[in-house]
């Protein structure tokens, strides 16, 4: 019998998916075990250029069913009332996710970017498993904190993005956090072509 093809990790797909949620808090070590993703910021970026080409923000009405975090509200300062009145249900966020996602990347090998990537990952897996749905993961991911240890000694958020100079924040938003960890990792990026270049 012959063997199958041996898929070649080398290839790139032409377009990943940057994510961040905010969330009602989590727990260790299934980050969406007993908590709920609330809101979600989602780019589809170039994942040579690092270039955003789509995004999509939504909030998540939450489901009860889920435990609630005081302190992960003082965090992004999404209230249950404010939920309950603008937000879609999972399945609505679901879908509209799915349908951005499928127009770029399609179901299969979907290369995820994030700060601390797994835990988004655990609350997109939550998010589609709600509507019956699932994503087939490319197998690398791009982490900015991963990226920030080896390259600047760092793994928070806000310390990463103040040394790279991007503005400082205040309330936690998924979808400027978003932006702003694609923009950290494209400039890590574009300090280390140059330091290369510098050598040479």
């Amino acid at each position: 019998m012959a063997e199958a093809p041996k898929k070649d990790l080398n290839r790139l797909p032409s377009f990943g998916l940057a994510i961040d949620f905010e969330t009602s808090g989590y727990s260790i070590p299934n980050y969406a075990a007993k908590h709920q993703g609330i809101s979600f910021g989602a780019i589809i970026f170039d994942v040579r250029t690092l270039e955003p080409v789509e995004a999509l923000y939504q909030e998540i009405k939450f489901n009860d069913k889920y435990s609630w975090d005081a302190g992960a509200e003082k965090i992004h300062g999404i209230s249950r009332p404010h939920l309950a009145t603008h937000g879609l249900s999972q399945e609505e966020a679901a879908l509209a996710l799915a349908a951005m996602v499928i127009k770029w990347i399609g179901t299969d090998e979907v290369m995820l970017l994030g700060h601390r990537a797994h835990f988004d990952k655990a609350f997109t897996i939550q998010l589609m498993d709600a509507a019956g749905m699932e994503f087939k993961y490319h197998p690398t991911m791009i982490d900015s904190c991963s990226m920030a240890t080896v390259l600047m000694q760092m793994t928070y958020s806000e310390d990463i993005f103040q040394t790279l100079g991007l503005p400082a924040r205040g309330q936690h938003n998924a979808m400027e956090d978003i932006s702003y960890t694609l923009e950290a990792v494209k400039r890590m990026k574009n300090f280390f072509i140059a330091g290369v270049a510098a050598s040479l």
